[in-house]
């Protein structure tokens, strides 16, 4: 994710921290994204996100790189059985 956001920044010519800030800002999921800085500088760098443009393959990347595979137990929550066992899909037969 690292690498993708400063290949961004430089083509942009912007920071990594406005690319990460204005990535996550576009991001509907993020109800409060949270500045980080500690001195007057870093929060008017931070401030900068609000001017930067993604083109649609820039946004695709930053998108690709910081997706996370869910990993155990969320893929087996997420398979077909599951999901038809806990929706109610699921049927038994009778035995005689």
């Amino acid at each position: 994710m690292a690498d993708a956001v400063k290949e961004v920044a430089t083509e942009l010519g912007r920071t990594p921290a406005q690319i990460g800030f204005a990535w996550t800002l576009r991001n509907p999921a993020v109800t409060a994204p949270i500045i980080g800085a500690r001195t007057p500088a870093q929060s008017k760098d931070n401030l900068g996100a609000m001017e930067v443009d993604f083109t649609a393959a820039q946004l695709a990347r930053l998108d690709e790189a910081g997706t996370i595979e869910p990993g155990y137990p969320h893929a087996m929550l997420a398979s077909d059985h599951i999901r038809k066992a806990t929706a109610g899909d699921l049927k038994f037969e009778t035995r005689h």
